[in-house]
């Protein structure tokens, strides 16, 4: 079992993301937040685009928006995000750049967004007070960040088979790569949890804060789109553990104290990725596919 989730990976930028949301939920939340009244974007971490894509039908008439991505093949393969795609769309461009340092004026945008951003950078609240910085006075930050360490208590037809001791130790492990990961500067997996906060913190005002409604439960013949592509994530993942993208290095970012426990951990569980295959193979698995996944808002003071 492999818990590295890495920074911009190509297994987390797959189709699965484009299953994140329930259209009436956005449309909602769309209603709550006034988004047709924002038309200067800026989306950080845009990657493929996914989010900006779920935004765009949402905002105002004349849409400009600009996607900031740190990795350069994000800002040279846009070619599926055509103006074609959105009628209200009259300007598109990605720029490389680090949220750390964004490459515009203060007090430039209407709106400024990132989804499951946050948790992969050092230092998050530096990037809040950057994405504000650019922020025009009465413009919103709309952030979408989770807590992934519930996924360690999410119950499944082949956990509720295991002893106590086993899913104890499951928690144990996700828990000590978190620790690992933030001690590495990579980020806090779990950092929508204190979002509110931090934006509180940093001075902005009327936070809203929402749960997304979306679950993607995974039952037999596992024919849904939104069921494959989960599948396919983490066919990825394990692909990735394979080509040695091992969660060691989480645990010796800790010292020695938990090296123990890491060995006798992939000895006693060596076998899950494949346990799970094999249940999923022979219609033997499911789950409901909850997450926990915050939407939060808040509006940059005038």
């Amino acid at each position: 079992m492999n818990q590295n989730e890495g920074g911009h990976s190509e297994a987390y930028f797959g189709n699965y993301r484009d299953h994140w949301w329930n259209d009436d939920f956005l449309e909602l939340i769309a209603k709550r937040l006034n988004l047709e009244n924002y038309n200067k974007v800026l989306d950080v971490g845009f990657g493929h685009g996914h989010w900006s894509k779920k935004l765009i039908p949402y905002l105002g008439e004349t849409v400009d928006l600009t996607g900031v991505d740190k990795e350069e093949n994000y800002t040279v393969d846009t070619a599926s995000f055509s103006h074609d795609h959105f009628s209200n769309l009259k300007r598109f461009k990605v720029v490389q750049s680090d949220v750390s340092t964004l490459p515009f004026n203060n007090n430039e945008f209407d709106l400024v967004t990132c989804q499951t951003l946050l948790i992969h950078v050092p230092k998050p609240d530096e990037a809040i007070k950057e994405m504000i910085r650019v922020l025009k006075p009465g413009g919103l930050l709309l952030c979408v960040e989770p807590n992934n360490s519930v996924q360690a208590l999410i119950q499944t037809s082949l956990s509720r088979q295991d002893s106590l001791k086993s899913r104890l130790d499951h928690v144990k492990y996700a828990m000590i790569v978190e620790e690992g990961k933030k001690k590495l500067g990579r980020g806090d997996s779990s950092f929508g949890d204190l979002l509110p906060g931090v934006m509180n913190r940093l001075g902005m005002k009327r936070i809203k804060v929402y749960q997304s409604d979306k679950a993607i439960p995974l039952y037999p013949p596992y024919t849904k789109r939104e069921q494959k592509a989960a599948i396919d994530q983490w066919d990825e993942a394990g692909l990735q553990q394979q080509e040695g993208l091992s969660d060691l290095t989480y645990f010796e970012a800790l010292g020695t104290k938990y090296l123990d426990f890491y060995k006798t951990y992939q000895y006693k569980y060596s076998f899950a990725n494949s346990r799970q295959s094999y249940a999923i193979q022979h219609g033997e698995y499911h789950s409901s596919g909850g997450a926990l996944l915050y939407l939060v808002s808040g509006l940059k003071p005038e």
